[in-house]
């Protein structure tokens, strides 16, 4: 690509069976006050209608959108692979990153690019997002959804106070470490913004993981990043959909293989990550802090583990966390399993009782 043609900004949308929802998260990008990017859908062997109807999208835009669209030969099993691809194969100086179900807000790139060379930050971060409902808005025309405001908003920390302005990061080590412990660093990938040069010379990519390899990747970016700068922007419509695979328990035992294999490999990439710092070798009380957010995370997010653990017998529950450690560990992991399940379900229940206190 020569040097003329060099887009400010490359987008990477990793695409899995999402025919119902692409051309409207094509459409936003069509919508971008800022002009001058390129468009890198990664199709992870989709099932679906959705690779035509990015290749029709590109044919009506008439070549108004640099549209690319890569497919991949074997499905990688989570969104970390195709956003890898996507990142060797782009050109931005920037890179930003969509998923294939949601939208940016019109003026999206253009705050970003804005934001990042005023403040010649490396990172930036949103620090909250717009929650579009889908079963309130699906079938709502592209224009009339960007052009709506009233959307409930969910930020990063809510228990921290807002951001009012753009705010760098700390320099220091543990005062952003810190940051992250507190939850004031949005660790989803859609809220990131980065130069391309830091990912390449920092090697910095996705783990392999079901889920939450953007918490790793980004973990990776707060500890290597020079200039990382929050912002309170808003910029970003997250789809809320019933059909999306985080919300699937309906088969007990797929479920808790992908929660456990999550758990197992990213207690692994953490300290994979911390290896490469000294600091964590000098301070073991941050790196314990770091795996128990992590843990602490799994254990929040797992909603549908505790209301399943609630109606069996927590002897099932060893079968299926056998299958996800090495038999060395197998029994240490159903009983920390069962013991912290145990301990949720106790809390859960005086939390009940105190409420009726509350309202006799």
């Amino acid at each position: 690509m020569s040097a003329e043609k060099i887009p400010l900004v490359s987008v990477v949308i990793p695409l899995y069976n999402s025919a119902r929802f692409i051309t409207q998260t094509l459409e936003s990008l069509a919508y971008q006050t800022l002009k001058d990017f390129e468009v890198v859908v990664v199709d992870d062997c989709s099932t679906d209608t959705g690779v035509a109807l990015v290749e029709d999208f590109k044919r009506r835009s008439g070549g108004g959108l640099r549209l690319h669209v890569i497919k991949l030969p074997k499905n990688g099993g989570s969104p970390g692979l195709p956003r890898n691809v996507g990142i060797q194969f782009a050109h931005g100086k920037y890179i930003a990153f969509l998923d294939s179900d949601d939208l940016f807000t019109p003026t999206a790139l253009e705050e970003f690019v804005t934001l990042a060379e005023n403040f010649q930050a490396e990172v930036v971060h949103t620090d909250g997002f717009f929650v579009l409902d889908d079963a309130k808005f699906h079938g709502t025309p592209t224009e009339k959804l960007l052009s709506a405001t009233n959307y409930p908003v969910v930020v990063c920390n809510p228990h921290s106070p807002r951001l009012n302005a753009p705010t760098l990061a700390p320099e220091d080590f543990a005062e952003r470490v810190k940051l992250w412990l507190n939850s004031d660093y949005h660790w989803a990938t859609w809220a990131t913004f980065v130069k391309r040069d830091v990912l390449a010379a920092n090697q910095i990519s996705f783990p392999k993981m079901t889920v939450s390899d953007d918490m790793l990747m980004n973990f990776t970016c707060l500890c290597l990043a020079k200039k990382i700068l929050r912002t309170p922007n808003i910029n970003y419509l997250y789809r809320v959909r019933d059909d999306s695979a985080s919300h699937d328990s309906t088969d007990l035992e797929k479920y808790f293989h992908r929660w456990l294999s999550n758990l197992n490999d990213g207690f692994s990439e953490f300290g994979k990550i911390m290896s490469r710092f000294k600091f964590f070798d000098e301070h073991a009380d941050f790196r314990y802090a770091v795996l128990n957010w992590f843990f602490d995370r799994c254990i929040t997010d797992a909603q549908q583990v505790t209301a399943a653990y609630a109606q069996i017998h927590p002897a099932a529950i060893n079968p299926v966390v056998e299958k996800n450690f090495h038999p060395d560990d197998a029994a240490f992991a159903a009983y920390l399993f069962n013991t912290v399940n145990i301990q949720r379900l106790q809390i859960a229940q005086l939390q009940r009782e105190l409420q009726k206190f509350h309202r006799q």
